[in-house]
């Protein structure tokens, strides 16, 4: 029973990092080229010019009859057909550096769910420490700091290679993203080396925190400003 019990303990975190990383990721096509936040917004009334319209004109004429709106959507197909067409060319891997950056969302969801996680888990230490969660921890953190470390360099990738950056958001983001995978490995290097455990608590509540400021920014980047509607 106790050995069920401390399975149990121990498997719950992996469980959950697992549900956690099935949630989606995109990184925004403006960042690329290094585009302040109302430039993006501009971009993206420029590429759904329909969606900014009261949507008047796109009621189909009472007058035309259905054989008309049949024709007229037949008629739209063909232009559907090409810019769909258009749009898959867009999206064409351009380099290898290209392709590596469109990785960075997939890969950034691993270090944010494993130290979440880690946290989370020496915070059940601290209250129980008879759990002896202390190797599940351990092992957390050190894949975390995997991910951190893959992420933030996918990042650069993908938002390009320079000290300073016109978005405000992006420069956050990505700064943000950088510190988190220098930190990430201190917390590692704590983990398996320290004898106290309290500055590895410290250092895994400042990257909580930082991981929650990471994840907010990447949504500013991806839905817009305000996204979360809290404004």
């Amino acid at each position: 029973m106790k050995l069920s019990r401390s399975l149990l303990w121990h498997l719950t975190p992996i469980a959950v990092a697992l549900l956690l990383l099935s949630a989606p990721g995109s990184a925004h096509e403006g960042h690329k080229k290094d585009l302040s936040e109302a430039e993006m917004a501009q971009m993206e009334m420029q590429d759904h010019p329909a969606a900014h319209h009261d949507g008047a004109e796109m009621m189909p004429d009472a007058t035309i009859g259905p054989a008309g709106a049949r024709q007229a959507s037949a008629n739209a197909m063909p232009q559907t057909a090409q810019a769909l067409a258009a749009k898959i060319a867009q999206n064409r891997v351009t380099s290898i550096s290209d392709f590596l950056g469109r990785l960075h969302p997939v890969a950034a969801h691993f270090p944010i769910a494993l130290l979440l996680l880690a946290a989370l888990g020496e915070l059940l230490l601290t209250i129980r420490p008879a759990l002896g969660l202390e190797t599940t921890v351990r092992f957390l953190i050190s894949g975390g700091a995997a991910g951190a470390l893959t992420a933030a360099l996918l990042g650069w990738f993908a938002a390009g290679w320079r000290l300073e950056d016109r978005s405000e958001t992006l420069g956050l983001h990505r700064w943000n993203g950088t510190a988190i995978a220098a930190v990430a490995l201190v917390a590692t290097w704590l983990a398996f080396r320290a004898r106290n455990r309290t500055l590895l608590r410290i250092v895994l509540a400042v990257l909580a925190v930082a991981l929650v400021l990471q994840g907010y920014l990447g949504g500013e980047m991806v839905f817009g400003p305000n996204h979360l509607g809290l404004e």
